[in-house]
């Protein structure tokens, strides 16, 4: 699993899902109550302000960490 930091920019990794508008991480998510799963919030720049993804962290790839340069 990628670790992804709150204020990393992230986008899709795969060619056919990717955009070319990054999404910021809001705040991770360690378990999905219903699947189990891994997931991770991500505010993607081009939805309306306070619509959150729920995304797996498995299809995601960091543009941009917060921590570059610290």
């Amino acid at each position: 699993m990628n670790i992804f930091q709150v204020g990393d920019l992230v986008r899709y990794n795969d060619v056919a899902l990717a955009n070319e508008i990054p999404g910021l991480v809001m705040g991770l998510l360690f378990k999905d109550d219903y699947t189990g799963s891994d997931l991770l919030e991500v505010q993607w720049f081009d939805w309306e302000p306070g619509h959150l993804a729920k995304e797996r962290p498995q299809v995601l790839v960091v543009i941009s960490s917060v921590s570059e340069g610290k």
